[in-house]
């Protein structure tokens, strides 16, 4: 049951078409994503930081906003929800620091000005611990709606990092003076972390999308799943924004730790390069009802406005990894994005601004990047490039060793069910063949003057593989054993 916390939030969605208490608003859409573990912990607590991003009426009578968050078996049910509606009737008051005792995350927004501000002190009972965040944007949807996106919000939880579990939030608005009074309820919105892993690719070549998900219980999974495209290549799933490629559509976990189902379709033309999300959502086995979206990341099928000189990830040492890429060319370069994949998704960990003056260069230009990463397993760090006009490409994949994992080849995942496995070698610096035989001796893939650290191989049958790699300097070799246990 144990699986990483931050893998499963890393783009959780709460999507219930949650309704107005009173005919002034509705809000919908909310997503917590980018979500990564920040700094040491304390035993038995997790402490987080995360975007999130949700919709709202644009209506004047939400002067505030709230969201209050607990672990399950913590939640008051102040409300009295029913079906993400509040049962009370009149005016109600807004809870206070005793109905919010058990909460972990108290965050305020002042939506009164152009500008959104972050509330620092709670208006109906200052006893109520209000958590930080960096900032808030709100931008217009083409539905009229405003999309309010919340940068940097760090939260500690009641729960050791890696825990499956169940949250509830409530989400409230208000237009009195002090925000006494809750206008617009929307509450019991249910998400889970830790149930259900997914990995995946977009690959622009075929116009195809693969995606695997997991079952990470002992239990039978079923539910829903919709696939968009990110158009505006943000890393940031806004429905009202971002283009629906496959409608909701069915898809089941068989019961068993492990146990997995494949999910593929189409791309269309002008989706190409695009990232996509895919958001599903459980509708039986633990923790159903809870939504999530998840990023599967898109193949490179044109060239990049940026040219990479080079492109690192290594670890410095048990706790961090260092990232360093030299660009010899900038065309209109916003900056780029760092992610990171810890088995299980891809999340954004930062954003560094172009050193080039108006995003253009034509000499060598330095970054780098050190990431808290004491994850014991393999991590793997891409770079996606974001132009000025929001459009983005991506860089090839780089492997970092957990501190506890020797300096060798490793090949995971092993066995792999879906065909698919990356091969990470000792170094970064050489130059090496690699082939793959089959069980009876057969040469069936084989490459030449493989440089980098890692090498991805797709659309592997079901069997038992043979890698072997030769550097080319020394004339060394290395084997290793796979098996291939397609569903």
């Amino acid at each position: 049951m144990k699986t990483s916390l931050r893998c499963f939030l890393f783009t959780v969605l709460l999507t219930a078409a949650l309704q107005q208490a009173n005919a002034q608003c509705t809000i919908s859409n909310i997503i917590i994503q980018n979500v990564h573990i920040a700094g040491s912990q304390t035993p038995g607590t997790c402490t987080l930081k995360f975007d999130a991003s949700f919709s709202l009426d644009n209506n004047n009578g939400n002067k505030y906003i709230f969201i209050h968050t607990w672990l399950q078996q913590s939640y008051p049910d102040y409300f009295q929800c029913v079906n993400g509606q509040t049962t009370r009737h009149g005016a109600i008051h807004a809870p206070d620091h005793t109905d919010l005792a058990a909460s972990f995350l108290n965050i305020g927004i002042d939506n009164s000005d152009s500008i959104p501000q972050l509330i620092l002190t709670y208006p109906p009972d200052p006893a109520v611990n209000m958590n930080a965040i960096d900032s808030i944007h709100r931008e217009t949807a083409p539905d009229g709606s405003n999309v309010f996106i919340l940068y940097g919000i760090t939260a500690t939880l009641p729960i050791a990092c890696g825990t499956p579990v169940i949250i509830i939030a409530d989400l409230w608005s208000s237009q009195s003076a002090a925000a006494q009074v809750a206008h617009c309820v929307n509450c019991g919105i249910v998400y889970g972390a830790g149930f259900v892993g997914l990995t995946g690719l977009a690959n622009c070549a075929t116009l195809q999308y693969h995606a695997t998900l997991t079952n990470n219980t002992t239990s039978a999974i079923g539910g829903i799943y919709s696939v968009y495209a990110d158009v505006n290549g943000d890393g940031y799933f806004t429905p009202a924004i971002d283009t629906m490629i496959q409608g909701s559509t069915s898809f089941t976990l068989a019961a068993g730790v492990g146990s997995t189902t494949t999910i593929s379709g189409p791309i269309p033309p002008a989706n190409i390069n695009q990232d996509l999300f895919i958001q599903f959502t459980q509708t039986s086995g633990p923790a159903a009802g809870a939504s999530r979206v998840m990023l599967i990341p898109s193949t490179i099928c044109a060239a990049l406005p940026v040219t990479f000189q080079s492109f690192t990830a290594v670890r410095a040492n048990r706790s961090t990894v260092s990232i360093h890429w030299t660009t010899a060319t900038e065309i209109n370069n916003s900056g780029f994005a760092i992610l990171r994949n810890l088995n299980g998704g891809w999340e954004t960990i930062a954003f560094v601004p172009t050193q080039a003056q108006g995003g253009n260069s034509n000499s060598n230009i330095d970054y780098s990047f050190t990431d808290m990463n004491a994850f014991s397993g393999m991590s793997q760090y891409r770079i996606k490039q974001v132009d000025i006009d929001g459009r983005a490409k991506f860089t090839d994949i780089r492997a970092v060793r957990g501190e506890t994992q020797l300096d060798k080849v490793i090949v995971y995942p092993n066995p792999s069910r879906d065909g698919h496995i990356t091969i990470v070698f000792e170094d970064q610096e050489s130059r090496r063949d690699v082939n793959i035989a089959d069980n009876y001796g057969r040469i069936i893939r084989q490459w030449k003057g493989v440089t980098g650290n890692t090498l991805q191989v797709d659309n592997l049958n079901s069997g038992m593989y043979t890698i072997r790699i030769v550097k080319t300097s020394t004339g060394d070799q290395t084997t290793e054993k796979m098996v291939i246990l397609n569903h």
